[in-house]
């Protein structure tokens, strides 16, 4: 079974240390993406899978699509509860099959995996709701199965809009008017010695040799400014129509608002950037890369080594922010 999480494993486990994590040998699910990036309970988002195997991109794939609507016990380890691993069940709620769905996010999911009170099951009494990540998000559980062993199924989380816990009425109605929510970061460029890689061009390499790339994606601004054609924290419709009458956010590493339950107070604070490499052959200088909170770049690089035997390879690199949302970039490789 594998586990991927929004922004760190779902199910954690020590990997074998001689596992390439950049290897791809085998059918997997590398990534979902989310449309929108953070959704609201109740509403529509469009799923997509980033499924492949040894030899390349799948087109087709049979996997199945759910929503688990089990809250974990608290006598369970884990941040899902097990029910979310059964075949079948009244937790499982499917969405459907194929590489990408269309489905509402289910109602209740700020009761079941967030700030609010959730309902109390048969007798016993409501349990307590759900505590925030460390970016203040709450998450659905997904899961996506591409056949029958549980090797094939993939568990995801959903970053979900809902309310604060532990916040006055005033800290609250200032959320609401000053948050924006969760945009997926943007690949701007894909980059080889500093020139641009044309999406869908393959790139031709000698056996044995390096293969430097840069992944680029949006720059962002760290305080909101109107007239940058980003309507980010603190911007809106009425103070800023030019910025805010298009899609929200930023496809970088965005500030954002959040209540620290430790402080008490609303803060803002900047999303780190998390790279995955993947290939079918070759090596990596390093199987993940990424920007800190604290490093203003918009770029990760990394080098790629090919094989001393001539073929055909695909690389992959998927790009995702501390809040969930992921992208990515394919790259095709003749070594010749």
């Amino acid at each position: 079974m594998r586990h991927l999480l929004a922004s760190a494993p779902l199910l954690a486990c020590v990997p074998d240390l001689a596992v390439d994590l950049a290897r791809v040998d085998a059918p997997r699910v590398l990534a979902v993406r989310a449309e929108p990036a953070e959704v609201v309970p109740g509403e529509p988002v469009a799923l997509s899978a980033l499924y492949v195997d040894a030899g390349g991109t799948l087109v087709d794939g049979p996997l199945e699509w759910a929503f688990c609507g089990a809250r974990r016990p608290l006598a369970e380890l884990g941040p899902v509860s097990r029910a979310c691993l059964e075949r079948d069940g009244d937790a499982i709620l499917p969405l459907g099959t194929g590489l990408a769905v269309t489905a509402p996010a289910p109602a209740d999911g700020c009761r079941l995996f967030g700030p609010e009170p959730p309902p109390a099951v048969g007798d016993q009494p409501a349990g307590r709701p759900v505590d925030p990540d460390i970016t203040g998000g709450y998450y659905q559980p997904l899961r996506v199965s591409a056949g029958d062993d549980d090797a094939d199924l993939t568990l995801f989380q959903l970053r979900i809009t809902c309310g604060l816990a532990g916040a006055d009425p005033q800290q609250s109605a200032e959320y609401r008017t000053r948050a924006r929510p969760n945009r997926a970061p943007a690949v701007v460029a894909l980059e080889r010695d500093g020139d641009a890689l044309e999406p869908g061009v393959a790139v031709t390499v000698a056996p044995g040799d390096e293969l430097p790339l840069r992944l680029v994606w949006e720059t962002c601004p760290e305080q909101p400014t109107c007239g940058d054609g980003l309507c980010t924290l603190d911007e809106a419709a009425d103070s800023c129509p030019g910025d805010c009458g298009g899609p929200i956010g930023c496809g970088g590493a965005e500030t954002y608002l959040r209540f620290d339950p430790s402080t008490l107070e609303l803060v803002t604070t900047r999303e780190a950037i998390r790279v995955a490499w993947y290939a079918t052959g070759g090596r990596y200088t390093a199987a993940r890369t990424g920007r800190s909170p604290d490093e203003p770049e918009a770029f990760s690089d990394n080098t790629w080594t090919a094989p001393e035997t001539a073929g055909d390879h695909t690389l992959w690199i998927v790009v995702r922010d501390d809040r969930g949302a992921a992208v990515w970039r394919e790259l095709s490789v003749r070594v010749e």
